[in-house]
């Protein structure tokens, strides 16, 4: 079984920027994504009550996971969808798997 990496990001989006705006620059940034090599899966999920969301990104390998994050520095659409986080709350954390099941289409 091969070591997959997870990439854990939380964050609060930032002040006027409402969640149809959000997901509309998640998914310009998804179809990015999607053309990664050693992208696995990724999903984005909402903590109603405190309003944090939760983007975590499957990858191949831990280089692809940091050949993404460096692309993500100087990418049109990666700093279109960072313009959209509130930069204070955000928690970034990447790991690697230690057991897992298969991944499934």
């Amino acid at each position: 079984m091969s070591t997959n990496s997870i990439e854990i990001a939380t964050f609060k989006l930032a002040n006027g920027v409402t969640e149809a705006d959000f997901l509309k620059q998640s998914e310009e940034f998804m179809a990015y994504v999607q053309k990664q090599p050693g992208l696995l899966y990724r999903s984005v999920s909402k903590h109603a009550p405190s309003g944090i969301y939760t983007d975590i990104v499957y990858w191949n390998t831990l280089e692809d996971a940091k050949r993404v994050q460096e692309a993500f520095k100087h990418e049109p659409v990666c700093q279109q969808f960072a313009a959209l986080i509130d930069k204070d709350s955000l928690s970034l954390t990447l790991t690697e798997a230690v057991a897992q099941t298969p991944c499934s289409e």
